[in-house]
């Protein structure tokens, strides 16, 4: 029987909510932020941990990430943009591995356009290169605004890319699943550019997660092309989504520690050697451009 005891669980819960509270304070103070710099802010906050800790004198965890790089890998799309992947050891043989992919959505401030296809054609380090007019469009003394009626402007309802995700967990027998970044607290006000020091507000809101099925099911109502807002998923889904607690999906923290852990939620892998995880992962090269894993080792005889 393995047993993780409540200390390794509570041990991963609290780093991702730390790293749920840093995702969210960066939207809060800078609603601008790339969707892509929330995903890299997500693995460097694990890729400070350089090594397994021993959580107690019989279990050791490590968190292992990894950037593998943007692209778009299956049906043209990338179906998703972070791979989650935890691994339970009993003295260094694998008992049991489960893996989940995340397509991350960034909750748009009112104000705040979705980036469009570079009209000059500036690829790689040429992206930083702004033109006098988008540098002071960029600096312009604005207020922008979190509310319930903004959006996921990255999201449209029966997109291409919502079609390849369906493929995907359809083909393999997966669920996919979104993660929803949002600022601290909703509604938020604050002025660009960023003057001074960010008044630190309880993390109300924060990364939240969601299964594509039971969006999908929500937003039945809506047209192609919809994007839904944070009222959408605060008000739209049923069940357990109506209890305060997992208003507009499951904090990240939970969802990890409590869902993917505990083998409520994710693809299980039982094989010895990730044959199942292998195949899926092998598919048009990566269906994923970064990486976490997370290694939890009980060497008690």
């Amino acid at each position: 029987m393995y047993t993780i005891p409540e200390e390794i669980m509570d041990y991963v819960r609290n780093h991702f909510a730390n790293c749920n509270n840093q995702l969210a304070q960066s939207l809060s103070m800078f609603p601008g932020i790339r969707e892509e710099s929330l995903d890299n802010n997500f693995i460097a906050y694990f890729s400070k941990f350089g090594g397994p800790v021993r959580v107690n004198p019989n279990w050791n965890v490590r968190f292992e990430a990894h950037f593998i790089g943007g692209g778009r890998h299956y049906e043209t799309w990338e179906v998703a943009d972070i791979g989650l992947m935890v691994i339970f050891r009993k003295k260094g043989k694998i008992v049991r591995s489960k893996m989940a992919f995340l397509q991350s959505k960034k909750l748009y401030a009112d104000n705040v356009k979705v980036p469009e296809r570079d009209p000059y054609g500036r690829m790689g380090m040429g992206r930083l290169l702004d033109t006098k007019a988008e540098h002071l469009d960029k600096v312009k003394m604005r207020t922008l605004k979190f509310e319930e009626k903004s959006k996921y402007k990255a999201f449209k309802k029966e997109s291409e890319q919502q079609h390849a995700m369906s493929s995907f967990q359809t083909r393999f027998g997966i669920n996919m699943y979104y993660l929803f970044y949002n600022p601290l607290t909703i509604p938020h006000t604050i002025t660009s550019p960023f003057e001074g020091q960010l008044d630190m507000d309880e993390n109300k809101v924060g990364c939240r997660v969601m299964t594509k099925d039971f969006l999908d099911e929500a937003l039945t109502i809506h047209p192609k092309n919809h994007m839904p807002s944070y009222g959408d998923i605060k008000y739209m889904l049923t069940g357990e989504f109506m209890n305060e607690e997992h208003t507009g999906g499951w904090r990240f923290e939970y969802f990890v520690a409590d869902l993917i852990m505990r083998c409520k939620e994710g693809l299980i892998d039982d094989s010895p050697n990730f044959e199942t995880l292998q195949e899926l992962l092998y598919q048009k090269s990566s269906p994923i451009s970064a990486a976490l894993s997370i290694t939890i080792d009980n060497e008690d005889e």
